[in-house]
């Protein structure tokens, strides 16, 4: 067996940990001195072949990891560790849980932290569970290592676990940014935008730890989803308080919180401030003008961004066509309708549909509102008859068969929920149709369909 030297075993090692920082620019490198190992005979070594494994996962080239983690004769826990994260990071979430269960190694914590976000994409959340439990058996409480607590937390927030969550948070003996940045954001997601701004509160009367970017967005979406406006002011004062750049994905968070709170002059300014402008924060903006009933100006904001040369996705579309629908541009909206197809070649979806449905609606033209939802593809669901049908309910459903609709909606032959049959079941009533609006809440119950109360929130000042 060929004998070793330091100096080769360190050149190597560290040579392959330079090729991985350097990425994807040193891969023919990374190549070069794995051919080097297998010409010197030094492939044995079990330092270089983690190196190896560490570089092709670095690379995202999962066969290679593979294969080099196969021609290790004893993988250590640091071999098992760079594979499970190899396996985690390419998506391949199943094999790294096999991979995990698998290990003739005592797993250390970086192994724990390499597997739960398998967990959190696969929604495992009994999985990780049975993991944050042989992390306290096996490291300890909470506290002796930071960096898994963080993991732990972050795998509780994805799989959708607040409760256990905020369990942890508060058991853990040390947090940084990430930690609380974890539970504001996981909280901020799932809709509990309350909770987000109560954390974001204590984590500024701890004042042991400042916030980032990253805590300040997702405190802003907590603050836009509640349209607490002032609030979400003192969090923008956060922003220059701590130096913090109001660019990219920042100057896209503060536009659609000024936005959303209705203050739209605030909201241009800030989208003026923004040096970079990519297509979310132009999508962002003309958002911002159509939900506020500023059609025509979304409408100069969809031409200028097309002026400065960026494409135009199906969201900004979605966009531009929900503006034209609310200023009621209906000729304006059926334009950029057909460019969709025609010119950037973007099939329109049943968001599209609906809006340029409900645009013709709203100018009491049913009949080419018909005529579209007749002419959409078979898999577009029902949200363009729900449309058609509330605007067939506004004026009064004389211009429509609105029976023949309603039938054509109940028969089953598209997708509808809740809402469309009471939607049905108010048009027939409000037609004097009492016993067919009957039906269709009878059909509710054979069908076991519910529709759910929506409740509005402002804040007052």
């Amino acid at each position: 067996m060929v004998q070793l030297s330091s100096h080769d075993h360190f050149t190597y090692t560290y040579a392959l940990k330079a090729a991985s920082l350097l990425l994807p620019n040193a891969t023919h490198k990374g190549h070069e001195i794995h051919a080097r190992v297998l010409k010197s005979g030094h492939h044995a070594d079990l330092f270089i072949q983690n190196a190896l494994i560490n570089f092709y996962s670095s690379a995202a080239d999962v066969a290679s990891v593979r294969r080099a983690f196969a021609g290790i004769a004893r993988p250590d826990v640091v071999s098992w560790t760079s594979l499970v994260s190899a396996l985690a990071r390419s998506g391949r979430e199943a094999e790294a849980l096999a991979a995990f269960a698998s290990m003739d190694a005592r797993p250390n914590p970086m192994t724990l932290v390499s597997v739960l976000p398998a967990c959190s994409r696969l929604k495992g959340l009994n999985l990780g569970k049975s993991i944050h439990a042989f992390g306290l058996r096996t490291f300890g409480g909470h506290g002796s290592n930071l960096i898994l607590d963080n993991a732990i937390l972050e795998m509780y927030v994805r799989c959708g676990d607040l409760v256990a969550a905020r369990h942890l948070f508060g058991e853990m003996a040390g947090r940084d940014v990430v930690s609380w940045t974890t539970l504001i954001a996981g909280y901020a997601r799932n809709q509990s935008s309350e909770e987000a701004i109560a954390v974001f509160s204590e984590m500024l009367w701890d004042g042991e730890t400042a916030p980032n970017e990253a805590t300040l967005v997702s405190v802003l979406r907590a603050c836009a989803s509640l349209g607490a406006l002032r609030f979400g002011k003192c969090v923008h004062s956060c922003f220059f308080k701590n130096c913090i750049g109001v660019d990219g994905l920042v100057g896209n968070a503060l536009v659609n919180f000024y936005a959303k709170c209705g203050d739209v002059g605030m909201s241009g300014k800030v989208f003026t401030g923004i040096s970079c402008r990519d297509l979310v924060s132009w999508c962002t903006m003309i958002w911002g003008m159509a939900m506020n009933g500023r059609g025509k100006q979304a409408l100069q904001l969809f031409a200028s961004m097309l002026c400065q040369g960026v494409r135009p996705d199906g969201l900004a579309f979605l966009a531009v066509l929900s503006a034209c629908c609310h200023a009621g541009l209906v000729d304006q909206g059926l334009m950029i309708f057909r460019a969709m197809s025609e010119v950037y070649g973007i099939m329109p979806q049943k968001e599209h549909y609906t809006c340029m449905v409900d645009a013709y609606g709203r100018a009491g033209k049913l009949k080419e509102a018909e005529s579209l939802v007749q002419g959409m593809p078979a898999e577009i669901d029902g949200h363009a008859w729900g449309a058609l049908l509330s605007s067939c309910s506004l004026l009064g459903g004389d211009k429509v068969e609105s029976e023949s609709l309603s039938g054509q909606v109940l028969e089953g032959d598209v997708s509808v929920g809740g809402g469309m049959y009471a939607l049905v079941s108010n048009m027939l009533a409000s037609g004097g149709r009492w016993e067919s609006s009957h039906s269709v809440r009878e059909l509710m119950k054979a069908r076991r369909i519910r529709k759910i109360a929506g409740c509005s929130w402002i804040e007052l000042h």
